[in-house]
């Protein structure tokens, strides 16, 4: 009987097998990983969108209702006690350290704070807790929040006029950028037309005569101030600077600002 002949696998073949194995193995390994990064990063990002979406929706929401009274007197809105100039209100404010107003001659620019006052309880009358704003303090936001009979100033953003909590947490994300600009406002003078060339030149009752913003208002003149505040929001992670975000958001405030010169 012939006996039949077995082979096996060579030393060669067989280090051939296990290299290839491995560069596949290295294959798949490096394909889950990257799906697994880029999932973290997915879901990381997906938290900053939220956190700041938040933010911004608050803001907007409460910003909006500035000078809102439950007590107004229609036929002289200009006495509005949570809409009074250099008082309660809404007015920008630079940052909370120098604490300056900004001026229409730089409504672009903005500031990082904002301060305003509205009739939360619409009973006419302005209280503490309805002294209100948001500013940026060292990479959080922080909002107004004051007890009763702390007497803050309503438009001053430094620390020691209000009591500013903090909205968002430092130990998660940090806040790059918080402005706000109000450039797209309008003022009407509403002694317009009234055919009479206020500014000299060769037209009379034209735009400029009527825009408050760029012709100082006389003495018994009533303006109407129609505010958009635009709102800009950047943050990033704490833990990776490199997620961050940005985001944009224009608040049409619904209460006009009347006043009589």
């Amino acid at each position: 009987m012939n006996k039949l002949s077995q082979r096996g696998v060579s030393l060669i073949e067989l280090m051939i097998g296990i290299v290839i194995g491995l560069v596949i193995l290295a294959g798949v390994t490096n394909i889950w990983l990257n799906t697994i990064m880029s999932s973290s990063d997915t879901l990381r990002q997906s938290k900053l969108n939220q956190e700041l979406t938040t933010l911004m929706s608050v803001m907007s929401s409460d910003i909006m209702r500035a000078g809102i009274t439950g007590n107004l007197n229609y036929t002289n809105p200009q006495t509005n006690p949570f809409n009074q100039v250099d008082n309660t209100a809404l007015e920008v404010i630079d940052n909370r350290v120098d604490n300056a107003q900004v001026t229409w001659a730089n409504a672009a620019t903005g500031g990082s704070c904002i301060v305003y006052s509205y009739d939360r309880n619409l009973d006419g009358n302005v209280d503490d807790v309805e002294v209100l704003g948001f500013r940026l303090n060292n990479g959080a936001v922080e909002m107004r929040q004051n007890p009763e009979g702390s007497g803050p100033d309503p438009d001053s953003c430094a620390d020691a006029d209000g009591t500013w909590i903090p909205v968002t947490d430092s130990r998660i994300i940090t806040i790059t950028t918080l402005n706000f600009a109000f450039d797209n406002s309008q003022c009407i003078n509403t002694r317009e037309p009234n055919g009479v060339n206020e500014d000299g030149d060769a037209d009379t009752d034209e735009a400029d005569e009527m825009d408050c913003y760029t012709a100082a208002p006389a003495t018994g003149d009533v303006t109407v101030e129609a505010r958009q505040i635009d709102i800009t929001l950047a943050g990033q992670l704490v833990s990776d600077a490199s997620i961050n975000l940005s985001m944009e958001q224009s608040v049409r405030i619904r209460n006009d600002l009347v006043r009589q010169f």
